[in-house]
């Protein structure tokens, strides 16, 4: 046991001095420290077997720590066996010791147990099992952040044969790491509040279904945090659009220069891939941060332009493309509005066939639980044969709170074919067989969103609805495909009867206050579609 404390300091003192410092590492190892000095200590005082049963409570800790590693990590990292290796060493010395130990001939009556003893092991007992439960959280949450920026992407999307910035402007303002989820606070920071929401009977409403407004406390490990450490309060949101994928494992806050429309350079508080963190998606990096106000004339404080430059201590962002790796340093792009004068928009649209694996939904522990999965072939099946992905400037919501469902599509969008006749026709309903050049096509609904019915949650496509909320949205088709390639065009007209418009999250929610300034709704607009039939135009990186 002493030998396992000491090569436990050790370990711990390495992997500071080289600064890879893993918390799951360093719990398992502190847990051995902590066992080999209390083992130490009541071996001095001749209590072998209450040394032993100290033993086996660190055999349970270490061990636990040692699986949940090799479990969260998705894989079976070295030191997660050594973990697991003394663990069983301990657990052999304490069957040893335990074996050894003479019995006392009688042993006392439950009743003539002194209460100081009962309540030692009770707390012995209670303490321990809080030190698993802690040390799994840690390891999962640790996990998860590994996950987030360990730089792998599969079959994520790239838009352009060359990287480009595609968006980049302020979305919302001040909702950011409010100090607790509830209405009065979200009020006081400017979000929307939803009161009515129409839920399915029985639905138990959390309050993070009434507002895109976010505390503090839920940022914690999904972003990148800049250098000084600053807790994120009431910071805007603004989402940066590549057309290349991001990795991940590149991220700094202090590479994304930002120049407002008073010539103030700033720079963001935090940065990070989430909400768009599945592995093929990761084209867009959020920024939390102070970038503007909610003016919409002369003298509306916003950026104007972004560049991408080197972090402070050299590292370069780096995008995925098909010919390898390269460094976005020097991209730039300029902005001559903000989410509050005009609302989010499409930046691309693609084209491609279903495969029925679905390569690179999820990928990170705990994340996705409540809108996964949420892909064209969870839905709809072996129907679904291609899918239009959509890329956005932010998250597309009806109003700024509630979800888009699979079932929206005639609402928002239409897309545009030619017809056997050379004309162009409009794909506008669900479940309608169109003629077109080549064959036909029908628009099945829209994915990577959230669940569909029946799979226990959610019960109903209702305002609890729980979606992704991220920049890429899917509309899924079936039919021929030499029809396919004759998709022209995607359309969001908004502005023709039995339309509308969608928000980012500073939208007004269903129920907004009044008075609040809040973000505009999409305008109309077409965008080509790019056919990617033949080549998926997507990337893989371990």
């Amino acid at each position: 046991m002493t030998g396992a404390g000491v090569w436990s300091l050790l370990d711990v003192a390495l992997h500071v001095v080289v600064d890879e410092v893993d918390p799951v590492r360093v719990a398992g190892n502190l847990v051995v420290v902590a066992a080999a000095a209390v083992v130490a200590a009541l071996v001095w005082a001749q209590r072998p077997g209450a040394a032993a049963w100290v033993g086996a409570l660190a055999v349970v800790e270490t061990f636990t720590l040692g699986v949940t590693w090799c479990v969260t990590s998705g894989r079976i990292p070295v030191a997660a066996l050594v973990l697991i290796g003394v663990a069983v060493g301990l657990a052999t010395a304490a069957v040893r010791v335990l074996a050894t130990t003479p019995r006392r001939r009688a042993r006392p009556r439950l009743l003539e147990i002194p209460r100081w003893r009962w309540a030692a092991r009770a707390g012995l007992v209670a303490a321990t099992g809080g030190v698993v439960a802690a040390s799994a959280l840690s390891a999962v949450l640790s996990a998860m952040t590994t996950q987030l920026y360990d730089g792998r992407l599969v079959a994520a999307d790239y838009f352009t044969q060359t990287p480009q910035i595609l968006s980049a402007g302020l979305g919302f303002d001040g909702t950011i790491g409010i100090p607790a989820l509830e209405e009065g606070a979200v009020r006081a920071a400017g979000g929307a509040w939803a009161d009515d929401l129409e839920c399915a009977p029985g639905t138990d409403i959390d309050d993070s279904q009434r507002t895109s407004a976010a505390v503090t406390d839920h940022l914690g490990g999904a972003f990148r945090v800049a250098e000084d450490g600053d807790d994120i309060a009431h910071a805007d949101g603004l989402p940066v659009v590549f057309s290349w994928p991001v990795r991940s494992d590149t991220i700094a806050p202090d590479q994304f220069r930002l120049t407002l429309t008073d010539g103030q350079v700033v720079y963001p508080r935090a940065a990070g891939v989430v909400p768009n963190w599945e592995l093929n998606e990761r084209q867009t990096v959020v920024l939390f941060g102070e970038f503007g106000d909610r003016g919409d004339g002369e003298g509306a404080l916003f950026p104007a332009r972004i560049d991408i430059v080197e972090s402070g201590d050299g590292a370069d962002l780096r995008l995925a493309g098909p010919g390898g790796d390269v460094d976005a340093t020097g991209l730039s792009l300029t902005m001559d509005s903000s989410g509050y004068m005009t609302g989010p928009t499409l930046v691309a649209a693609k084209l491609t066939n279903v495969d029925p694996e679905t390569p690179g939904e999820g990928g990170v522990v705990v994340l996705g639980s409540a809108n996964q999965p949420n892909d064209e072939v969870s839905l709809y099946g072996d129907e679904a044969d291609f899918r239009l992905r959509m890329l956005t400037t932010g998250g597309f919501s009806p109003d700024g709170v509630t979800g888009l469902r699979p079932t929206d599509f005639e609402r928002y969008f239409r897309l545009v074919a030619t017809g056997p006749d050379g004309r162009p026709v409009e794909l506008s309903e669900v479940g309608v067989d169109y003629e077109v050049a080549g064959g036909t096509l029908r628009v099945l609904g829209l994915s990577d969103l959230g669940r569909r019915l029946g799979d226990g949650r959610p019960s109903a496509y209702d305002d609890c609805y729980a979606e992704d909320a991220d920049n890429q949205i899917d509309i899924v088709l079936s039919g021929d495909a030499e029809a396919a390639r004759s998709v022209t065009s995607l359309e969001m007209p908004v502005d023709e009867p039995g339309y509308a418009g969608l928000y980012n999250p500073g939208g007004p929610g269903p129920t907004p206050f009044p008075g609040v300034r809040y973000s505009a709704p999409s305008p109309a607009l077409r965008i080509a579609v790019t056919q990617a039939l033949d080549d998926p135009m997507q990337v893989t990186r371990d």
